[in-house]
Formats: structure tokens, C-alpha cells, sequence
């Protein structure tokens, strides 16, 4: 009989956290554990997220307000997991003794032991939790939408990143077991798949594999209808893929490629693998697939970053408009090659040029929803907000992009996709009609 069996777990960080997340909470589910709000739980999990300054920041203080629900006797056990846990483990121990146990981001269908046994030492369990089909999983999303992660950690060397020591080298699933979790989910009624990696350019190239063959396998899939592609890099775009991409087939022609800079100086400090015009060239050729929707992240402020190669970087995004961009300030994180190098730039300058950037590419999202006003388009209808349907076009990847309100409240559309008309937009958002 297990006595503490009302878990809450508590999610911080991207898409590759929540699906570990799904992963505890359905291996705890399977194990007899109830999952539960915080305020009902007997454990809380806070699956944290360790990349850069503010979320490490996020997780400490969200641990701290969770810790209040222990300390008010509401909750028995508190638990730490996720990438802030592979780094800095022993500092948390003795910074926060009333944490009752710690656990990396491997093997997380163990981690009903660390309720038994607080004491447990997860560095024991490789970093990155790979999993098949029949591992059980708890979807935390909407019932017609999920994220599948094709592969764990990353092999690549950029010299600002931590991941590879919070996650391990790249390893990647084969694909049928991926084919097969997709029709399990598609027979639950999911219809958007956004697969997920660190690297999704390098997939398969360490079992034999290509991310080529990956989705020609999963487009033959036939109850899913959208599969979208997370977290593209430059230097792996090939022109099998841009053919695939460009054909009459379930993959979106939406593609997430963080570029990061476009200076030479600073892709070389960053260790990009890439150059200007390399860049460019892949741009262009990308172009080539009919109603691509391209979306990249950058950042501002690396050491040594100057104003000139600032203003390159915002020249070069006014030059070539992507449809979505994001961008971060540079994040010194120790054990790190970056945070070595001399020339770090001062916090406010970041700011400043973080603004600025943001400016731009706000100015540019607007035009380009402007441009949508008037047409007909595919939407998923996600949910409803306010007495309005909430829905996201297949340029719309959930979280991370706008979404579209539709001028109707009938439920019976939730989960389907449907044909729309926008009629308005504002920076982020679109207005539409179901036709």
C-alpha cells in the first residue's frame, strides 16, 4: 500500500521537460499514484529547467513557493528533478536541506524509488530519458496535440550551451518505435505531432539512420494529419529535406532553425559549424518550399559582441523577415566555453539590444499578419477562451507562436481542423471565421 500516493508534478522549461514530465506522471499513474493539483498533493515534483540565468532563477524561486505547501504540512514530500538537478545537485543539497530527494533528467520511470528512498542517488542513471512506445505516458497537453521526442541530448559543441552535461551526447530513438508511439497517439485521437529534439538535423546518424527516412516512414502514419519539425540546424538541411519538405505530405512546411547570429566573428566564438553566407545560402534554398513559415531565435550580447556586429545581425533580419523570431540575452553559464572569454557585455547594453531587436521583429510579425488578413487557412481549434474558439494555423506551432480566435463558441469543433478565414490580426494574434 503505498502511503503517500496524491503526487503533484509541477513543470518549468521546454517542450523536451514537459514530455518527461508526462513520462513521471504515467509511470507514477501506472504504479497506483494519483496525479494531482499542488494544494491536493501528498509529493510535489517540480521538473526544473537549468539553461540560463532566469530559469535557473524561475526554479529556485518556484521551489521556494512550493516548499511553503511542506512547510505548512499540506505536502509530505517535496522532490527536485530535471536539468538544474544534473548541474548543481550538491549545492541544492546544502543550500535546501528541506528538499527530500533529487533526480537527474535519466530514467525516469525509477523515480517512484525516490519516494521510498529519499536517499537514492540518481547519478547512477545515465543523463536523458530515451523511451518506446509502451512506456507509460500522461499527455499534459490538449487531447489532439503532443509532442513526441525522437532523440536525447545533443553532440554539438556550441560554446555558450550546457545541455550536452545536462542531457548527455545525442542518442536517438529508432524510428518504429517512434512510428509506432504516433499511431498509439493518433488512435487516441491526437492529430498534431510536433516532434521534438536538441539537434533534429543530426537524427539518426548515430544508429544508421537519416531524419529523411524518419519522415517518409512517419508520413505514411494515416490518423494523424500535421507533423512538425522542432529545432532544425543550419548545417544539416540537406536537399532530400527541402524535397520532402516541398511534397504533398502530413509535414508542415514550418521549420524552427535557431540561428543565433549571422556575424562570422561571432558564429566562429560560438562555434557554430557555419558562416554568413552559408546561412544565407540555406535560407534561400529553404524559400524554395512553397508556404514555408521559417522561425529562428538569436543572441544578443555573446562576449565581444560590438555594436557593429549588432547592427549586422538586426541588417540581416530586416533584410531576409522571418516569420517568427525569438530572441535571449547572452547567458554566462559556468562550465561553459563562452564564459571564459574575455569582452563580457554589460547587462544593461544586452538589454538595450535585446529591445531592439524585439522592436524589429515585432514590426515585421505585424506585417506579415497583416498579410494573412483576407485568406483562408488550416486551423486546429485548441480550445475555448472567453466565449471564442481558440485556434492555432499550421503556422502556428503551440507555446512558442501566436494563436487565432475564432468568432464562435461551437465545442463540437475542438480538436478538428478546419478551414478558416482571417479577418484581423493584431502583433502576435490573428482573428478569424470558420468557413
Amino acid at each position: 500500500m503505498i502511503k503517500n500516493n496524491k503526487v503533484s508534478i509541477v513543470t518549468l522549461g521546454c517542450s523536451k521537460n514537459l514530455v518527461d514530465s508526462e513520462l513521471i506522471s504515467g509511470n507514477l499513474k501506472k504504479k497506483g499514484y494519483s496525479v494531482v493539483p499542488e494544494d491536493e498533493a501528498d509529493v510535489i515534483i517540480l521538473n526544473t529547467c537549468g539553461f540560463i540565468g532566469d530559469a535557473k532563477k524561475e526554479s529556485i524561486s518556484t521551489a521556494l513557493e512550493l516548499l511553503e505547501y511542506k512547510k505548512s504540512g499540506k505536502c509530505k514530500q517535496f522532490i527536485l528533478s530535471g536539468c538544474l538537478v544534473e548541474r548543481y545537485s550538491e549545492q541544492l543539497k546544502q543550500e535546501m536541506p528541506e528538499i527530500d530527494g533529487f533526480w537527474g533528467t535519466g530514467s525516469l520511470h525509477k523515480i517512484d524509488e525516490l519516494l521510498d528512498t529519499p536517499e537514492i542517488d540518481f547519478k547512477n542513471n545515465p543523463q536523458g530519458t530515451l523511451y518506446d512506445p509502451d512506456s507509460p505516458r500522461e499527455l499534459l497537453t490538449s487531447s489532439h496535440s503532443a509532442y513526441v521526442k525522437v532523440s536525447e541530448g545533443c553532440s554539438r559543441t556550441c560554446t555558450f550551451c550546457i545541455i550536452p552535461k545536462m542531457r548527455g551526447l545525442m542518442k536517438s530513438r529508432p524510428i518504429n518505435s517512434i512510428k509506432n508511439e504516433i499511431e498509439q497517439l493518433g488512435d487516441k485521437g491526437v492529430r498534431e505531432i510536433n516532434l521534438i529534439a536538441q539537434d533534429m538535423t543530426c537524427f539518426g546518424r548515430d544508429i544508421g539512420t537519416t531524419l529523411e527516412k524518419m519522415l517518409m516512414e512517419l508520413s505514411d502514419i494515416e490518423n494523424i494529419d500535421w507533423l512538425r519539425l522542432h529545432y532544425l540546424y543550419p548545417w544539416g538541411v540537406t536537399d532530400s529535406l527541402i524535397e520532402l519538405m516541398s511534397g504533398d505530405n502530413k509535414i508542415l512546411p514550418y521549420i524552427d532553425m535557431p540561428l543565433q547570429h549571422i556575424n562570422d566573428r561571432m558564429l566562429k566564438l560560438m562555434d557554430r559549424k557555419t558562416n554568413r553566407q552559408k546561412t544565407i545560402d540555406i535560407i534561400e534554398r529553404l524559400r524554395t518550399i512553397p508556404d514555408l513559415t521559417l522561425r529562428s531565435t538569436f543572441i544578443v550580447g555573446f562576449p565581444g559582441e560590438t555594436d557593429t556586429e549588432f547592427e549586422e545581425l538586426l541588417e540581416f533580419i530586416e533584410e531576409y523577415k522571418f516569420d517568427r523570431a525569438g530572441a535571449f540575452k547572452y547567458s554566462q553559464e559556468e562550465g561553459t566555453p563562452a564564459a571564459l572569454l574575455g569582452g563580457q557585455v554589460d547587462e544593461e547594453v544586452k538589454e538595450q539590444r535585446l529591445e531592439n531587436l524585439m522592436e524589429l521583429q515585432s514590426d515585421i510579425s505585424y506585417q506579415k499578419n497583416l498579410d494573412l488578413v483576407g485568406t483562408k487557412q488550416s486551423a486546429i481549434i485548441d480550445n475555448i477562451e472567453d466565449g471564442k474558439l481558440v485556434a492555432r494555423l499550421s503556422s502556428q506551432a503551440p507555446e512558442v507562436d501566436g494563436i487565432t480566435y475564432l468568432d464562435t463558441n461551437d465545442e463540437s469543433l475542438v480538436g478538428r481542423i478546419v478551414d478558416i478565414k482571417i479577418t484581423g490580426c493584431d502583433i502576435y494574434d490573428l482573428n478569424g471565421t470558420v468557413i
